[in-house]
């Protein structure tokens, strides 16, 4: 099965375009969600992961995301994210951190609903194809004791 690297999405009657995060992005990212935005309760919603509950796996000691870190997150996931145009793809935001399409500024429905479809595009298989499961079987064999100093 070729993994895809792009989607295409439709909301308010334009398109856009979301591409894969590399994969630091992405890892930064999932690590994120997984200590700062699951506390809010979703960790228990995450299907097929067995008996044992993601708060279960999760650090008692995580803390909400603050409005700085959120920040961040947004615009790492927007980066990946462009609107198809006529003329090409037009990204919605800019590296440099300026807002790429003039209308988006105060969007806030449509940047919100770009931030959640770059997530779930980039990071959800992660959870749909048992990546919780996969870690921790591998974490499960690690101790103390097999690290000799």
């Amino acid at each position: 099965m070729k993994r895809e690297n792009e989607k295409i999405v439709e909301l308010f009657g334009r398109t856009f375009k979301i591409t894969k995060f590399d994969a630091f992005t992405g890892s930064y990212i999932l690590f994120q969600l997984m200590e700062k935005i699951l506390p809010m309760g979703l960790e228990d919603k995450i299907p097929g992961e067995g008996e044992t509950t993601l708060s279960e796996m999760m650090p008692a000691s995580r803390t909400l995301m603050t409005k700085a870190e959120f920040e961040k997150l947004q615009r790492d996931c927007l980066l990946v994210v462009s609107e198809v145009l006529p003329a090409g793809a037009r990204p919605c935001f800019n590296e440099n951190g300026t807002w790429g399409l003039n209308d988006i500024e105060n969007n806030t429905p449509l940047v919100l609903l770009l931030t959640i479809h770059s997530l779930v595009f980039n990071i959800g298989d992660f959870f749909v194809a048992g990546g919780l499961s996969e870690l921790k079987k591998s974490l499960s064999g690690l101790s103390l004791a097999n690290f000799k100093m």
